[in-house]
Order: structure tokens, then C-alpha cells, then sequence
């Protein structure tokens, strides 16, 4: 398909019109040239044979005549000269055969023959012809006798002796008689031509098709050669065509503004179709127009700035950032490159301006950078933003001498907002806040560094006062309700403050010290502003020291468990629950009061639960008797990793029946998130482990809570059951939950039972069970192996009970 697809495309080409001109005339030259050949081959026949025929009848007529002058040498008896010429003829002939291609006659004229009559009409009228003539010559001719092609030549025999015309008239007594020079006959040969033309044919028609076939190939050969070059030529033509058609359509389609001017005569002679867009012009009222026409004076200068400078140096000169008014699109800011273009010539020919609209980038790069510096829900400034402004406040203040504050700001109560409300409600209570601080921040700098913290960098002045007059400002604006989607809501601030350069000279130690401030606010009761005072940089340093050393308790063996007894309201005992303790080195035991909140607030409480968790299912494990074995999780633990694979992990390791494992929590567990807490506890309660609220009561929604998920166990508060005597509000708490957790069929544990009074009043209520100093104080488990199945060892902590 392809082939006849070219053979189509040679046939319909000019080349291939040329080549059928070219055979056309070469069957023309081819045809002339043959026929040329078979008649100049004919002619040649013809006058060749002739000469040949004449010179040989003139020989024969001249023996004749010889013969006939000495006839009467032989006698009487000698033949007659023409008696003796139609023998010696008719002998020639017999010789000859009867398929010889040449024939000699000698005849006589018509009617007056003596034994050999013409053979033919045409023979008879050559031999009159002669006879009319004074002077006859012998003629010869082709001739077509019979559907053959014979050749004839016919020699006039006269009477040139006085014997001959005796000869002849005595031979015809009866008729005319013959007179000297009469012409009596004629000698004719008559030779075949039909094989020589059918040759002569043959090789002219061979002449003419070798030629027209060499012809046709030549003329093939130069017009296929011709063919591909004008298909070369045709497709560097379209190729060029569709380059040219590409690069205007790149030219037309390039997001930058294109112009280009004639560098001599100074008109524009391209502007592409981004340069209409971007400055509001018509090329076609641009096009070939000179630069310095006043119609286009203003456009000039927008689309080849500092144009100028560009021809005369003939380097590239870029334009980083410029501003341009358009007639319809605004201000816009270019980005322009000129460049001068030469033609092999140190003069410019073209100049050439790039100019590319920058604005939207300007404007993208604005929003990014002030996202990047501020805060997305308040369009407060960022912590980044934060930190540059303090670095640059601290660098200024050192310059002239002057001081500033730093106020450290944590909301109060907004915690309880988010778990009641949702968090939409949050951030629209944040968003109005940021609002009410920033009308009494005035010219401070207000930042919000995530969550519930702000910090402010008040302006130079005299401190503290007017750090303290910021601080009564911003509780001020604080102090009424805030209506957030038809609620009235009220929280308030704790404010903590250092004043540069007395509380820190550096960024770092002044903000660390803030915070120190916010944090003794915070203790205060909230709601309060306290300054920075060197005994809370102890408290910060300790508490520091104390992170940094529990970092690597694990490591120096420091840590270790022990294990509190929990019995039946009968007094037996069906467990114990693992508690933490530290023995450092140097402070000796550590509450786990002050060590347990660093842990979560540094996040060490992760690697801290997990040795928890694993040490004691270690250790359970091997108890002889299978009692149960309670450990507390963190909500930390609940945020981060995935708490569920540990315990099942765990689990596997120690050989520890899930039954036996009984997890309490706190709900600050489902206050934080409640949707992902409760999806952990599921996992957890699917791997067939007990789950225990531990602190009940102290909390905001514990019923709601109990709602969501079934617990296995509650655990009272040991603080409502240290105050049954003193408090009868208490009293009435631990009856109405023993109360509650009957109706949901839940076991109540009792905390912190100390005394026989406290054990009898949870008797009287039901309680199902209960742990304190009572049953056992927390211990090694080795002060409790005959409980957990080792009778060797005497169980101290339970005697000393």
C-alpha cells in the first residue's frame, strides 16, 4: 500500500507529468530513428543492388555483343546471339533453383517477343518506356508482384550491331522488322526483397525499442532522481512550514510578553498575542509603526524599558522587577529582558524585549511569606514570626539602652470549651480573643505560638509598668463573656512576664523565664499576672535537672516497680496494681508526683509506660497464682504510636493471659479526643484485657463516659474516701457511685482505704472491692511471694499491716 502510495504520488508529481512528456517523446525519436534506419537501409538496398545489377547486365549485354560480332568465327552452326543469350539465361536460372531470390530474364518488347514476353505489365511498360526514349537508361525500382516485395532492374537492350538486327529480324520473318539501334528487349533481374526488408524491419524496430527502452530509463532514472528531490525539497518545505507554524504558535502561546523592533528604522514588527493580554494593545494597531509615534509613545515604554541602553551595548540587560500601568488590567509588575540582535554585522539589526508578568507571583509570594509568618485561624504572627521579632527587639534594645517586656499568655478553662463545645466553637472563641488582644495590644507585638499561648514584645518604654499596664489591658479585655454561636462563654488569661534585659539577655533565657513567670500565674489561680523572680528560675532549673536526669533513669537501672495489693471488700486479695518508682542517686525516691507530669510533658512517658507495661506482665507471668495485675496508661501513651499492637506485643513476649491484664485509665484519655481514644480502648478491649476508669468522680462527663464504653471496673477516688469523716459530701459521692456502678453492674474498687472505719462504711455501701494502707502498703513483690504463690519468703508489708 505503501509502494502504490509512491508510485501514486510519482505519477501525480511533476517529475512524473515529465517522465510520460519524456516517453512520449522518446517513443517519437525512438520511431524516427528506426524508421530512419529501415529507409536509409532500404535506399542503400536500392542503390547498392542497382549499381551491382546495371554493372552486371551491361557485362552481359556487352558479351552479347561481343558474341555476336564474332559469331562467324564458329561457323555456320554457332547458336544466334539471342537464341545463345536465352539459353545461357535459362541455364543461369535452372543453376539457380526455383527458390532463388534472383531471377535474370532477357525480354522482349510486347507483341514483338522472340521466346520471352514480359512478365509482367509493369515489366512492359518499362521496356516501351525505353524504347520512347532517344537515350533509355536502365532503371530499377520495388515493386509488389503477387503479395511479394521484389526488387527490379531493367537494362535496355539495343540493336548496336547490324548482325543483331539480322539475327532477330530472321528469328521474326512474319513481323516488324528491327533496325539498328532499336531497342529490342531487355534484361531483367528481379531479386526477393522480403527477407532483407523483414531483417531490415526487424533491426530498425530494435534500434527504435532498444532506444526508447534506453531512453525511458534514462529519463526514469533522472525523474526518480528528480522526484526525491522535489519530494526533499517538498518536505524541508513543509517541514520548514510546520516549524515555522510551530515556533509562531510557541511564539503566540509563551506566557511571556514577546515584542520585537526593528533596530534601524525603529518600528515594531512583532508583538505576541500575551503582550495584547498583559498591556492592552492591538498588535495590528502596533505592527510596523514607529516607536516614537505618539499613539504608541506609552506602550513604548512598557514593553521596552530601558530599550535604549540595550541596542547601544548589545548585551543582555534584564530588568528584574518593574512596575507598568495598564489601560485595563491595572498595575502590573515585568520582569523584562532586552536583547539587541545582529545579522552578521556589529549593528544591531532587532531588538528584543521579554517581559514577563510577575504579579500574581509578587502577590502569591506575599501570601506565602505572611503564612508563613502568621498564624492561619487568627492571622495573628507565627512563632517564626515571633522569633525574628524578638532577636530584632533584643538587637535594637542593646543598641540604645532601652527595655521592653515579655509577656507569656495561656488562656484558662479553654480546654473545658473545646471537650464541651467541639472545636469549632474553639477556634471561633479563639479567633474573637486574638481580636479583643490585638485593640489592647496597641503598638506590642502580639503572637500566637500555637494551641492556647500567646506572647507579647511590648515596646520600648518604662518597664515594668508598662508591661504591667499591657497585662491589666489584655485580663481587662478577657473579663466579659464572649457570645460564640449563640453561647456565652467566659475564659480567662494567665500572664506571665520578664523584663529585658534584668530577666535575660538573650532570646532563649528570656522566654524561658516567662514562661517560668506564667507557670507561678498559673499555680496562683489563674487569672493573674506574675513577673519573672529568680526563685522560679530555681523551680525551672529543677525541674530541667529532674528531665534531664530521668532521661536516663532506664538506662542507669533506676527505675523499678512496686506492686499494692487489691482485695475483695472481704479482705481477699485478687491482685496487685504496679506503681512507679525512681531512686536517683543523688535525691534518693522521687514522688512519683513531681516525676510523673515532667515525663508527660517532655513525652519521656512513652518510653517510661512501655518498660511499665512490659516489666510487670513479665512479672505477673510468673507468679504461681493467676491474680490479676493492674497498670495505669497515660493519655499521652493514647496520642502517640500505637498503644494497642504494644499491649498485644507485650503480651506475646511475657506469656501473660490478656484476662489477667486489667488497664486503668483516667478520662483525660477521651477528653483530648474522644473519637480516637474511644477507637483504642475498643482495640484494647478486643484483645480481651480489662479496662478500669481510674480517679471516678473527679473529672467533667465520667457518666457520659461510662455511656460510650463498657468499662470492667470503676475506682473511686482516694480523696472522697480520705474525707468520709470530715466531708459528708463525700459520703454521698461514694455512695452514689457505688449506686450507679450497681445499676450498670459494674465492680466498684475503693482507693486509699487506711482505716477499719473506712472499710466498714464501703461494707455497709456494697463495695466490691478496695486497695490502700489497709490492705497492703506498695512494695517489692517479693514482700508478697506467699500471695502470689512463693510461701518461702514472709510477706512483710502485709504482717507490718
Amino acid at each position: 500500500m505503501t509502494r502504490f502510495s509512491q508510485v501514486n504520488r510519482f505519477i501525480r508529481s511533476r517529475s512524473g507529468r515529465g517522465f510520460f512528456l519524456h516517453l512520449g517523446m522518446c517513443a517519437m525519436l525512438s520511431a524516427a530513428v528506426g524508421y530512419g534506419f529501415h529507409y536509409f537501409s532500404l535506399n542503400w538496398f536500392m542503390e547498392h543492388k542497382t549499381d551491382e545489377k546495371i554493372i552486371a547486365l551491361r557485362l552481359v549485354d556487352a558479351f552479347v555483343t561481343n558474341y555476336s560480332a564474332v559469331r562467324s568465327q564458329f561457323g555456320t552452326n554457332a547458336p544466334v546471339p539471342a537464341t545463345f543469350r536465352a539459353h545461357a539465361i535459362d541455364a543461369f536460372n535452372k543453376r539457380a533453383g526455383d527458390d532463388s531470390a534472383f531471377r535474370l530474364r532477357w525480354v522482349g518488347r510486347q507483341g514483338r517477343e522472340i521466346l520471352t514476353p514480359p512478365t509482367d505489365a509493369r515489366m512492359a511498360e518499362a521496356i516501351e518506356a525505353f524504347a520512347a526514349r532517344p537515350n533509355p537508361k536502365p532503371m530499377s525500382e520495388l515493386l509488389d508482384i503477387n503479395g511479394e516485395k521484389v526488387f527490379r532492374t531493367v537494362y535496355p537492350s539495343v540493336a548496336q550491331e547490324q548482325s543483331c538486327v539480322s539475327c532477330h529480324n530472321a528469328l521474326q520473318p512474319g513481323k516488324a522488322q528491327w533496325h539498328l539501334n532499336d531497342v529490342i528487349g531487355a534484361f531483367a533481374i528481379d531479386v526477393q526483397v522480403s527477407p532483407f526488408l523483414r531483417t531490415v524491419t526487424r533491426q530498425s524496430s530494435g534500434i527504435g525499442v532498444g532506444l526508447f527502452l534506453a531512453l525511458a530509463l534514462a529519463g526514469l532514472f533522472i525523474s526518480l532522481i528528480h522526484f526525491r528531490q522535489l519530494e526533499a525539497l517538498d518536505a524541508s518545505a513543509t517541514e520548514l512550514g510546520r516549524t515555522q507554524k510551530f515556533l509562531d504558535t510557541i511564539i503566540e502561546n509563551m506566557p511571556v510578553s514577546i515584542a520585537v523592533k526593528d533596530a534601524r528604522d525603529h518600528r515594531y514588527v512583532l508583538v505576541n498575542r500575551t503582550a495584547e493580554i498583559v498591556f492592552g494593545l492591538a498588535r495590528g494597531d502596533l505592527i510596523g509603526k514607529h516607536v516614537d509615534d505618539p499613539s504608541t509613545r506609552e506602550v513604548t515604554d512598557a514593553l521596552f524599558p530601558l530599550g535604549g541602553e540595550a541596542s547601544h551595548t548589545g548585551e543582555l540587560q534584564e530588568i528584574d522587577e518593574h512596575v507598568v500601568k495598564t489601560r485595563h488590567n491595572g498595575t502590573r509588575v515585568m520582569a523584562t529582558k532586552n536583547l539587541s540582535i545582529s545579522e552578521g554585522t556589529s549593528e544591531p539589526r532587532y531588538l528584543l524585549s521579554l517581559s514577563e508578568d510577575i504579579t500574581d507571583r509578587k502577590q502569591a509570594e506575599a501570601r506565602l511569606e505572611h503564612m508563613a509568618n502568621h498564624d492561619a485561624l487568627t492571622d495573628l504572627p507565627n512563632r517564626a514570626a515571633f522569633t525574628e521579632r524578638l532577636a530584632r527587639t533584643i538587637e535594637m534594645a542593646e543598641r540604645g539602652g532601652e527595655t521592653f517586656g515579655l509577656l507569656s499568655l495561656d488562656l484558662d478553662r479553654f480546654k473545658e470549651v473545646n471537650d464541651v463545645f467541639g472545636h469549632g466553637v474553639g477556634d471561633d472563641l479563639l479567633r474573637e480573643l486574638s481580636r479583643r488582644l490585638r485593640e489592647r495590644a496597641g503598638d506590642a507585638f502580639l503572637a500566637r505560638l500555637g494551641g492556647d499561648e500567646f506572647v507579647i514584645i511590648t515596646p520600648n518604654g518604662d518597664q515594668p509598668a508598662l508591661a504591667e499596664a499591657i497585662a491589666a489591658g489584655l485580663l481587662e479585655a478577657v473579663a466579659a463573656d464572649l457570645e460564640i454561636h449563640g453561647q456565652h462563654l467566659r475564659v480567662g488569661i494567665s500572664i506571665g512576664v520578664a523584663i529585658f534585659p534584668d530577666d535575660g539577655a538573650d532570646a532563649t533565657t528570656l522566654l524561658n523565664n516567662a514562661d517560668a513567670a506564667l507557670y507561678r500565674a498559673k499555680m496562683a489561680g489563674r487569672g493573674k499576672t506574675r513577673f519573672f523572680e529568680v526563685e522560679m528560675d530555681h523551680r525551672l532549673r529543677e525541674r530541667r535537672a529532674i528531665q534531664h536526669e530521668l532521661s536516663s533513669a532506664i538506662a542507669r537501672n533506676e527505675l523499678h516497680l512496686h506492686y499494692q495489693p487489691q482485695a475483695r471488700i472481704d479482705g481477699e486479695v485478687i491482685g496487685f496494681e504496679a506503681l512507679l518508682r525512681w531512686n536517683n542517686p543523688q535525691r534518693g525516691m522521687v514522688s512519683p508526683a513531681t516525676f510523673v507530669p515532667i515525663a508527660e510533658e517532655s513525652g519521656l512517658i512513652m518510653e517510661i509506660g512501655e518498660w511499665v507495661l512490659r516489666q510487670a506482665c513479665r512479672e505477673a507471668a510468673s507468679w504461681p497464682r493467676p491474680l490479676q495485675l493492674a497498670v495505669n496508661l497515660s493519655p499521652i501513651q493514647f496520642r502517640h504510636g500505637d498503644l494497642a499492637a504494644l499491649v498485644h506485643s507485650v503480651l506475646l513476649e511475657t506469656g501473660l493471659a490478656p484476662a489477667r491484664l486489667e488497664l486503668e485509665i483516667t478520662e483525660g484519655v477521651l477528653v483530648e479526643d474522644f473519637a480516637r481514644g474511644l477507637s483504642i480502648l475498643r482495640r484494647l478491649k478486643a484483645l480481651g484485657v480489662r479496662i478500669a476508669m481510674d480517679d471516678f468522680g473527679t473529672g467533667y462527663s465520667s457518666l457520659s463516659y461510662l455511656q460510650s464504653f463498657p468499662f470492667d471496673k470503676i475506682k473511686i477516688d482516694q480523696s472522697f474516701i480520705s474525707n468520709l469523716k470530715t466531708n459528708p459530701q463525700s459520703a454521698a459521692i461514694v455512695c452514689a457511685v457505688v449506686g450507679l456502678a450497681r445499676g450498670l453492674n459494674l465492680p466498684v474498687l475503693a482507693e486509699g482505704v487506711e482505716t477499719s472505719a473506712q472499710l466498714d462504711f464501703l461494707v455497709s455501701e456494697s463495695c466490691d472491692e478496695v486497695q490502700g494502707y489497709l490492705i497492703g502498703r506498695p512494695g517489692p513483690i517479693a514482700d508478697y511471694s506467699r500471695l502470689v504463690g512463693r510461701p518461702d519468703v514472709i510477706d512483710a508489708n502485709v504482717r507490718s499491716a
